[in-house]
């Protein structure tokens, strides 16, 4: 069996920043908290949190040390009280998720209604949406049919939206609004590896995708594969791997999503090549 990887494999650069940035905060301070996972990725949180950094649920639960931003990012709010609280704010907010911010609150200002693309429970939507108060969250064109009417919309959305989903979605709000204003803010990353995704699932018969089960543009990869003609599967570790998803497969892709380490996906090939050797 062939194996065919990703191009794009590893760290993305804003993750890479902010678990370096992690590592770096837990050696030299020592007393340091993030709410949430740092990342979508179990192997990396456990590597985290084996060398000390702390997770909190809620800001009100960190009386001392330092506060980690994850690279999703805060609301407001959390900041807010933060300072409020007096504790050392370790930013490691994604350079791409900040840009965001920045983009919604422009074109709030410059008087649009916000429409943010995404999924409304995710981390980083919720810190956008902190930003620009009022706005509107949307997952498809089915939505925009709710939504009431306005004459100016300002449309951003999540960093790791499919590329497709953003399309769709526009295409709707521009034949319902009179201005549509949309920013792709979807990150340079994604975008590669959503490509990658539809440059491989036309070759192979079997497409692996390795990432953290909570993490959205890992599962936009699977999604888009199997959309494009692979029969794909989401794993977060070579042990998830089944030998019957092989059998008679000639080709088989591999990527990895955006939080997933580099030695991780060379542990998985490791393990299909076992598998592809044994079949």
């Amino acid at each position: 069996m062939e194996i065919r990887k990703a191009s794009v494999q590893g760290f993305c650069f804003g993750v890479a920043i902010t678990v370096k940035k992690a590592e770096e905060a837990i050696a030299s301070r020592g007393d340091v908290t993030t709410l949430g996972h740092v990342v979508h990725n179990p192997q990396m949180v456990e590597s985290l949190a084996s060398r000390g950094l702390k997770n909190a649920h809620s800001v009100d639960d960190v009386d001392a040390g330092a506060l980690f931003v994850r690279a999703h990012g805060l609301p407001v709010d959390v900041f807010e009280k933060a300072k409020e609280k007096k504790l050392e704010i370790i930013d490691a907010t994604c350079p791409m998720v900040t840009k965001i911010h920045v983009q919604a609150e422009k074109l709030k200002g410059d008087g649009y209604k916000i429409v943010v693309i995404g999924d409304p429970n995710h981390p980083e939507v919720k810190g956008t949406l902190s930003h620009v108060p009022g706005a509107w969250c949307i997952q498809s064109p089915q939505d925009v049919e709710r939504l009431p009417r306005s004459s100016r919309v300002g449309v951003v959305v999540q960093s790791t939206w499919s590329g497709e989903g953003f399309t769709e979605i526009v295409r709707a709000l521009s034949a319902k609004y009179y201005e549509v204003r949309a920013v792709n803010t979807i990150c340079t990353d994604t975008h590669n590896r959503q490509n990658e995704a539809l440059r491989l699932a036309k070759d192979v018969e079997v497409m692996v995708v390795v990432g953290g089960k909570t993490s959205a543009n890992t599962k936009h990869l699977a999604d888009l594969s199997e959309s494009h003609g692979a029969r794909a599967y989401h794993i977060e570790g070579p042990d998830e791997l089944q030998p019957d998803w092989f059998k008679d497969v000639e080709v088989a892709g591999l990527m990895s999503g955006a939080s997933t380490p580099g030695w991780l996906v060379d542990k998985v090939q490791a393990r299909m090549e076992e598998l592809a050797a044994s079949a």
